[in-house]
């Protein structure tokens, strides 16, 4: 194969604007699909008028009865039992049209007839055979139509300069540098073609064994060689980047093994720092502690002894409030009696003539206490002021002095200044009998309470100095602490700072301490890989020449016997590749170049021998691009 039989089918069936009509070969495809296909590609051909070409190559013949209809086809034109009764009716419908325009008669022979000569005319047998092997002898000896009613076109072996332009059209894309070393390669693949082919001719004469070489072959080739020179550029440039990346990494890490180094010297400074300052925080925080402890103890005794203090003027407050709330009874009745009197009350008492002497006696106190003069003009003077009753309900109870006292008491002792009994007399009267009782035993009372009163009075005020200077204690106390904790808080960030730092120092240590070790353990590496790189360079330089013959060997050696094998690897193609200064490698072998040595040991081990004609077959089964046939 690979002569272009069917691509020149098809290229000349679309120059002459002819529909292109092929078969598709499925697992289930049988003689049933086959005609159902002819079927198809009448209905084309006879029905739609269409020039077709029914192009057929002998990968497809699964039955030999497909021959047999496309015999009948190129003797008679027609495939005998291709349409059943229905499809035949259906058929002569869509023939009548045509038929009637081309003035034919409607009967069922004239239709059919007229079918068959218009599918004849359009239709284009195109049968792609290989000479090679006994099929085609055989087809031709049991259906002469495939020679009697066809014209076969023999294709020859592509000429040198064919396959070299084909070889160059490849190359293209493969960046193997200048024109001339592209050109050498193409050329060189052609003549490993022609060498392969004066081989076979060899084979045949002394071993009497056929092996064909086709354009297909050479297609492999070149393709396989394309394959297999990225296949191997992308497998060595990677083993080359990991050596080159590992060398970079050796280069960054010296570098950063140094810059750690200076980076831990500062960081040991700056923990030496930082535990300098954390020492001399300290002692300040203990000093001002200890002050703080003093000053706490001292506020604290200031504050029990004021808060004793506290508490016996609280109960001198008490004891004086008490006495005083023993004439608060009396002091509100009469202020009660007082709120209940009006005008009308004043002006009762004020209409008398002359007052019975209970109501003089009782008016005499008022205007002592209110410091007039004890007569009844004066109170009948003072009974006419609009606001002499609140003068009396607001009078100030707490100026009542010990002689006022004294000057009331004159009228207060007397049995007949009663409320009861004034009340018996004026009800008004009464009122005001009660406040003055009422005023003179608060008064009595606040006499004897007011030394009480001006002792708590002197107490509250010292105990409010006191407290003044407890809350200034306090408040500097409270400063102090403050400063205190601000400085617990600073001495604890300055110490998890520091021991931050300690740690980073201590990992930054351990990496460098790692760093280093492998920086040292691989030193010796370094010269390893560097060697490396430049075989590694050298092999990819060669890679033109050395996958030109792997591809060769892989394309065309398989039916060789190991001599022949070695003569067109070093006689010819290793010869031509030098000759023509291919970039290759002095001491190429095939078996190494393509094949993994854990590979061929698996190989040997499960019963392959170990010889090296052995391992090229493995080599050719695994790495082939074509199903490999084994005879044992």
């Amino acid at each position: 194969g690979g002569s272009g039989r069917q691509s020149l089918a098809k290229l000349t069936a679309y120059l002459s604007d002819y529909q292109l009509f092929q078969v598709e070969i499925t697992r289930q495809y049988k003689k049933t699909e086959f005609h159902e296909d002819l079927r198809k590609l009448y209905n084309l051909t006879g029905v739609q008028n269409k020039p077709t070409v029914f192009l057929f190559n002998d990968t497809q013949i699964i039955e030999t009865s497909f021959l047999e209809d496309i015999n009948s086809i190129l003797t008679s034109g027609e495939v005998p039992n291709l349409y059943g009764a229905e499809d035949l009716g259906a058929l002569r419908e869509a023939l009548k049209p045509l038929a009637r325009a081309a003035g034919e008669p409607e009967t069922n022979d004239a239709l059919w007839a007229f079918f068959i000569e218009q599918a004849r005319a359009n239709m284009h047998i195109v049968l792609a055979m290989s000479p090679i092997g006994d099929s085609y002898r055989n087809y031709v000896r049991m259906f002469p139509s495939l020679v009697n009613c066809t014209t076969i076109d023999w294709f020859a072996d592509w000429p040198k300069a064919a396959l070299q332009e084909v070889a160059l059209r490849f190359l293209e894309t493969m960046e193997l540098g200048d024109a001339t070393l592209v050109a050498n390669v193409g050329s060189v693949f052609a003549s490993a073609h022609y060498s392969v082919i004066d081989a076979s001719r060899r084979m045949k004469v002394g071993l009497q064994r056929h092996n064909y070489t086709t354009p297909t072959n050479y297609l492999s080739l070149v393709k396989g060689y394309c394959d297999l020179l990225r296949e191997k550029r992308r497998f060595v440039g990677e083993l080359r980047s990991k050596l080159v990346g590992g060398i970079t990494k050796l280069v960054d890490t010296a570098v950063q093994v140094s810059e750690m180094s200076v980076e831990l010297e500062l960081k040991k400074k700056v923990v030496a720092k930082a535990q300098t300052e954390c020492e001399e925080l300290l002692v300040v925080i203990v000093q001002e502690k200890r002050q703080v402890d003093e000053q706490q103890r001292t506020v604290t005794a200031d504050a029990e002894k004021i808060g004793a203090e506290e508490v016996t003027c609280k109960a001198q407050a008490e004891e004086a409030q008490a006495d005083l709330d023993k004439a608060l009874p009396a002091l509100e009745a009469a202020q009660k009696a007082l709120e209940l009197l009006n005008k009308k009350d004043m002006s009762e008492i004020k209409a008398y003539q002359k007052p019975p002497d209970v109501v003089s006696l009782v008016l005499s106190g008022v205007m002592v206490l209110v410091k007039c003069e004890p007569s009844w003009n004066e109170a009948k003077k003072q009974l006419g002021d609009p606001n002499f009753l609140n003068r009396l309900i607001n009078y100030d109870k707490d100026q009542l002095v010990e002689s006022l006292l004294n000057k009331v008491s004159k009228f207060t002792t007397r049995p007949e200044f009663d409320p009861e009994t004034v009340g018996s007399v004026s009800r008004a009267a009464k009122s005001l009998c009660m406040w003055v009782r009422a005023m003179e035993v608060y008064g009595r009372i606040a006499k004897d309470v007011a030394p009480k009163r001006m002792k708590l009075q002197t107490a509250m005020r010292t105990l409010a100095q006191k407290q003044e200077i407890l809350a200034a204690a306090k408040a500097s106390l409270q400063e102090i602490t403050d400063k205190v904790l601000a400085l617990k808080k600073k001495y604890d960030e300055n110490v998890s700072s520091k021991e931050r730092l300690k740690q980073e120092s201590e990992d930054l240590e351990i990496k460098l301490g790692r760093a280093t070790q492998l920086v040292d353990g691989l030193s010796g590496e370094r010269v390893r890989w560097q060697a490396s790189i430049a075989r590694y360079d050298e092999q990819f330089a060669a890679l033109p020449g050395d996958c030109l013959v792997a591809a060769a060997f892989l394309s065309y050696a398989g039916p060789f016997p190991s001599e022949y094998r070695v003569g067109l690897v070093n006689d010819s193609w290793l010869a031509q590749v030098r000759n023509l200064s291919i970039p290759s490698s002095a001491d190429f072998d095939f078996c190494n170049f393509l094949s993994n040595p854990e590979d061929v040991r698996d190989w040997n081990i499960q019963g392959l021998p170990q010889d090296a004609f052995s391992t090229e077959n493995g080599v050719l089964v695994t790495r082939g691009t074509r199903w490999p046939l084994m005879i044992d």
